[in-house]
């Protein structure tokens, strides 16, 4: 019974730490640049497009599939996998595009890193601020845990 209370307890407080992380006010501006290519982005206007990208990770460390995600009115609407020399498209099931980034979530992901103090290098858009690569390693002692993205095009979608 004493060991579930433990157990009970750690589990609260890392879900306490967590929110108070997802809630802190210091996350939407955690630099510099980021503030001013999020400024760059939100002046674009642009609220529905296309972007792709290219995650490298163990699995793909040479040639990653490109990812195509698909965002109206600032959600995502749909997600496509192009795979390494074929023509053929693979679509992301409906139940999983919650797994998925629009720009502002790219953005907040980058804020959060930053403010997490763990190794992160951005390279943005100089016209529409949108960050071009994205780099994170969360902890510089593990293998695997890096975040590695590239993104290959943004396309307004029309209304």
């Amino acid at each position: 019974m004493a060991m579930f209370s433990v157990l009970q307890r750690c589990l609260l407080g890392a879900t306490a730490s967590v929110a108070s992380l997802l809630a802190a006010p210091g996350l939407a501006r955690a630099d510099a640049s980021l503030d001013a290519a999020r400024a760059l982005w939100r002046q674009a206007g642009l609220q529905s497009y296309e972007y792709g990208y290219h995650k490298f990770c163990e699995c793909h460390p040479e040639t990653p599939p490109e990812t195509v995600v698909s965002v109206r009115e600032g959600a995502v609407i749909g997600v496509r996998h192009r795979p390494v020399d074929s023509a053929v498209e693979v679509p992301t099931e409906q139940k999983n595009l919650e797994f998925y980034w629009t720009m502002d979530g790219l953005f907040a992901l980058v804020a959060s890193a930053l403010e997490r103090g763990v190794q992160v290098r951005v390279a943005y858009d100089v016209t529409l601020g949108f960050p071009r690569q994205i780099y994170i390693d969360y902890d510089a002692d593990f293998i695997g845990d890096e975040l590695d993205l590239r993104l290959t095009t943004v396309t307004p979608l029309s209304p």
